[in-house]
């Protein structure tokens, strides 16, 4: 696993050497292999499918103009996700206070969490418990919920998760700890983290 995560990092890396020359094919490689991780995560911190769909062709018109400026010091990946990280945070930023937010949605979540029984009793029990998660989730601030996401559900490592959050390794830690600390409350209440 960790070799091909190699490997594949430095076909990344490669690809956007031949994207910033101008390869449309690169560049399509590089957009089928990260799109869903750059919309999972956007929409997390949005929870807005329309403004998370919105942050992905940005952060790819971004890649397309600036590939060039790719200097390698992170996995393309990890890249993609702080310029997607920015795009969503300049959203939040502009959004009106009372818009109507969609609620992330952390299947993947629940399914490493031991959700996934499939007799009656237990798609119901793990029906109920997804609202559950995703009430909890919806109750996090962004900060706390991108963390989670970044590093539980598209499950990059600490270095990288640090990296696309600005964050030193300890202050991810501590922001990771005390976001998984706020989601265990949350769900402890309902969903109602008694913000």
């Amino acid at each position: 696993m960790a070799e091909r995560a190699a490997l594949e990092e430095n076909e990344d890396a490669g690809l956007v050497q031949r994207a910033a020359a101008g390869s449309r094919d690169a560049f399509e490689v590089l957009l089928t292999r990260h799109q869903d991780a750059v919309f999972r995560f956007a929409r997390a911190i949005t929870r807005c499918p329309e403004d998370a769909e919105d942050i992905l062709q940005e952060t790819f018109l971004t890649l397309y103009r600036a590939a060039s400026s790719y200097r390698g010091e992170s996995s393309v990946r990890t890249w993609l996700l702080v310029i997607a990280r920015n795009s969503a945070f300049r959203t939040l930023k502009h959004r009106p206070p009372q818009a109507e937010l969609e609620q992330a949605d952390p299947w993947e979540l629940g399914r490493k969490g031991g959700w996934g029984r499939t007799d009656p009793e237990s798609m119901a029990i793990r029906s109920e418990q997804r609202e559950k998660l995703k009430a909890a989730l919806d109750a996090l601030e962004p900060e706390a919920r991108e963390v989670i996401v970044l590093r539980d559900l598209e499950e990059l490592s600490g270095e990288d998760t640090a990296r696309v959050l600005g964050l030193s390794m300890e202050a991810m830690k501590s922001r990771l700890h005390r976001a998984r600390l706020k989601l265990a409350a949350a769900l402890s209440r309902g969903g109602d983290d008694g913000r």
